[in-house]
């Protein structure tokens, strides 16, 4: 999500006019009729998507909140992606058919005449101090999303700002007692930490772990992206072990990481 580069938007009209690139699978409604309520609630999908506060959908009386992602802007439009909501949307449409959406980013564009973009106190936000991958919070009902031409009708964007923090959340263990490892670089500092294969399948094969994955530290990041202080380390890169609430051990060295798992 930190760097997408030029806004190219694709989409397939495979679904209620919406774009995604999808397949269903499993078994539709109306073959659960004969089933009780309890089987049909445990065969109930659910696209996950990031949810607008309750209090800031209150307080600019959203009726139907999303979240989105700032991607770019030029000098009449500023450019969002809208996957996460689409495909949450799509899935509530049928929601006992699972759908399997292709690698595929929705986009939105949104004009800047009459755009207001302010925080979630009011006060107001220079487009200059965005940066890919912001979260935004808008009033959009994504049964009207036409892929064809991707404009979103806003006239209110509430930003909040993704932090260091927020990323790295991002990778924290889904449970907990399990584990997650992230290597932590600088983008392009030819500067990485390069575990064998080995070493990798060791990490991978452990019962408490459930992925290891890399992490970019943009070059030049602002302080509130700079993932190095969040780490509160000396320099990247870093080996990172989170648990399901945030960093639990770093180091610069793999072997020193698989003893560590091994206490564990």
């Amino acid at each position: 999500m930190l760097k997408k580069g030029i806004p190219v938007f694709v989409a397939f009209l495979l679904l209620s006019g919406c774009g995604a690139d999808i397949n269903t699978v499993s078994t539709s409604e109306d073959e659960y009729n004969d089933e009780d309520v309890d089987e049909i609630d445990a065969a109930t999908y659910e696209y996950p998507a990031r949810e607008v506060p309750e209090d800031i959908a209150a307080a600019f009386e959203m009726e139907h909140p999303i979240v989105a992602y700032f991607w770019n802007a030029d000098e009449e439009n500023i450019y969002v992606d809208v996957t996460e909501s689409l495909w949450h949307h799509l899935q509530s449409l049928t929601p006992h058919t699972k759908i399997h959406f292709e690698s595929m980013s929705s986009g939105g564009v949104i004009s800047k005449e009459n755009l207001t973009i302010i925080d979630g106190t009011r006060t107001p936000i220079k487009e200059d101090d965005l940066i890919d991958g912001d979260r935004l919070y808008l009033d959009y009902d994504m049964s009207d999303y036409d892929p064809t031409n991707e404009e979103l009708e806003i006239d209110v964007m509430v930003v909040n700002f993704t932090t260091a923090e927020d990323i790295m959340e991002e990778y924290y263990a889904k449970e907990e007692g399990q584990y997650s490892v992230s290597m932590i670089y600088i983008e392009g500092s030819g500067q990485v930490i390069d575990p064998s294969w080995d070493e990798i399948e060791l990490i991978l094969a452990h019962p408490k772990v459930q992925g290891y994955n890399n992490i970019t530290q943009e070059q030049d990041a602002p302080v509130r992206r700079d993932l190095q202080s969040a780490l509160a380390v000396e320099s990247l890169p870093q080996l990172v072990v989170f648990d399901h609430q945030g960093v639990t051990y770093h180091t610069d060295n793999a072997e020193d990481l698989l003893q560590y798992l091994e206490e564990l």
